[in-house]
């Protein structure tokens, strides 16, 4: 079984072949499907505490591979910056805590992502999901280590010097992988098989399991 699909917020059809997004009020567990558990800064309520513990035990699930999405957004969340920042670094200790990398949403917030990753040290990978940036702010993430996925909407000039061992895709809201992935090869001038070969490689190292 191979993900070529970091991240999304549908079930694939072909089981096994994506990490399907999940918050802790709607958690479930399909055979043979791969997960991420998180609360993503525009359903924060009140009870984002509870939620927290919840996902301290969903997060134990061998079919849970990561944390998240879980991050910033100032322009659409309802809570302000300050309160998702302190949501966002609770879900960074328990990627820690639970050794498995952490998907982040960021909107119009590099600055302070940037600044929580530093002053967290943390040991998990993050994965910037749905990057839609250019060479500047790519070349910021990939300095910090921090990796980057890529979505139906992209920046084309990022793919001239974009390293593939670091290459990620995703579909997000949407359910179409394989436009994603023709529209990718087509820049890249190599084959959609051999790209989705490559992505897999890729998401297999970063969650250190041989799917």
């Amino acid at each position: 079984m191979s993900i070529y699909d970091i991240h999304t917020h549908c079930l694939p059809q072909d089981p096994g072949t994506a990490i399907v997004q999940l918050t802790p009020d709607n958690f479930y567990c399909v055979p043979k499907q791969y997960y991420s558990v998180g609360i993503h800064p525009w359903e924060i309520t009140p009870n984002w505490q509870i939620q927290l513990g919840q996902m301290a035990i969903m997060g134990l699930c061998p079919q849970v591979l990561m944390i998240g999405e879980a991050g910033l957004d100032k322009t659409k969340a309802a809570v302000p910056i300050e309160e998702q920042t302190i949501i966002f670094r609770e879900q960074v200790k328990l990627s820690e805590i639970l050794h498995k990398p952490l998907i982040v949403h960021c909107v119009k917030a590099m600055d302070e992502l940037l600044h929580i990753h530093k002053r967290s040290k943390a040991t998990q990978p993050w994965i910037y999901h749905g990057f839609r940036g250019g060479k500047e702010q790519a070349r910021q993430l990939r300095n910090a280590g921090i990796y980057i996925s890529l979505g139906k909407y992209y920046n084309t000039d990022l793919l001239q010097s974009f390293p593939l061992e670091n290459l990620l895709l995703e579909t997000d809201d949407t359910s179409d992988i394989d436009a994603i992935y023709h529209s990718v090869s087509e820049k890249l001038h190599i084959g959609k098989d051999e790209l989705a070969q490559l992505v897999s490689s890729n998401i297999q190292r970063l969650l250190d399991s041989p799917f």
